[in-house]
């Protein structure tokens, strides 16, 4: 049994009941209820799901099972991570993104939806192009640069990060994703003033969803990201606009002549990050909305005349 008393328990009861699988989710999607959790019962079913090793789907179909001792003792300390507001992605260690599967830790940020806009305006305008060069600056799990390996198998993709540890998931993920052979990961930094060199151009494309959460607006995040996801991934500290600037800059080395830049940018940045595209001279600026109406994909296209 599970008993949400207070922040102190998430208590398991004796061995004198029969405790039913329906049972213990009902009491758990209360408890996560009461701290403030979302999305109490699809969290409560899918860490349910995990410990026993079964699909939500499942779970309907054994409501009636009675759970042993060992289960509920597992599924309690989960409770009380979540109930915390540790990122349920981080918990299970696992996430699914573009349809994909991804492993997932407090290293990384989590994928979110959003960032599937920016994989989509990349698999829509370069299906047809054949074998073409993308680059990936800031790897982190991998999201960006798997998926598009996956749904452009003609692309070599190199995928850039600054932290070796972080590198090696987006490794893994790609193995897991069985699209290692199609890209090549780079420790680097962009900010370097080798980052160039190392990462080889030209590039048709280069993709960044960089940290662009100012120091400012930090503080004002939910308790979830605050607290649990690393803040060198979201948060630039200073104005949240300070790498869009630098890859920008770079954009003119990296990119061939004709070649494209898109930005995963934050809400009420697009104006900000369309005029350091056009200053830098690039072309052909334009803008893309998420599901929630917000301006979050901004391209531009490094022109003829800038061809070095």
């Amino acid at each position: 049994m599970i008993r949400c008393v207070d922040l102190r328990g998430v208590e398991v009861g004796g061995n004198s009941k029969t405790w039913r699988l329906m049972d213990v989710l009902k009491k758990a999607t209360a408890f996560l209820g009461t701290k403030g959790i979302e999305n109490p019962r699809l969290d409560a079913e899918r860490l349910m799901g995990y410990v026993l090793g079964a699909s939500r789907i499942d779970l309907y179909l054994r409501f009636e099972q009675p759970l042993r001792q060992e289960e509920r003792d597992v599924y309690k300390t989960l409770l009380r991570r979540r109930a915390a507001h540790e990122p349920i992605q981080y918990i299970l260690g696992e996430t699914e993104f573009m349809s994909l599967p991804f492993k997932v830790t407090p290293e990384v940020l989590i994928p979110r939806p959003e960032t599937e806009i920016l994989v989509e305006r990349i698999v829509e305008e370069m299906k047809e192009q054949g074998k073409i060069r993308i680059l990936d600056i800031g790897v982190g799990s991998g999201n960006i640069a798997v998926s598009l390996a996956g749904y452009l198998p003609d692309a070599e993709v190199v995928g850039v990060d600054r932290d070796e540890e972080v590198l090696s998931l987006g490794k893994e993920n790609a193995r897991k994703n069985d699209v290692e052979k199609g890209i090549r990961f780079i420790i680097a930094d962009v900010r370097d003033e080798g980052f160039v060199k190392a990462v080889v151009p030209p590039f048709d494309v280069v993709v960044s969803n960089p940290p662009y959460v100012s120091l400012e607006e930090w503080e004002t995040l939910p308790q979830e990201i605050r607290e649990h996801e690393p803040k060198t991934a979201l948060c630039d500290e200073v104005d949240g606009l300070s790498f869009f600037r630098i890859i920008t800059r770079r954009g003119g080395e990296l990119l061939k002549s004709g070649g494209k830049i898109f930005f995963e940018v934050g809400d009420r940045q697009s104006g900000e990050v369309q005029t350091i595209l056009r200053e830098a001279e690039y072309d052909n600026v334009t803008v893309f909305l998420d599901l929630n109406g917000i301006e979050r994909v901004v391209t531009g296209r490094w022109g003829v005349r800038n061809s070095r």
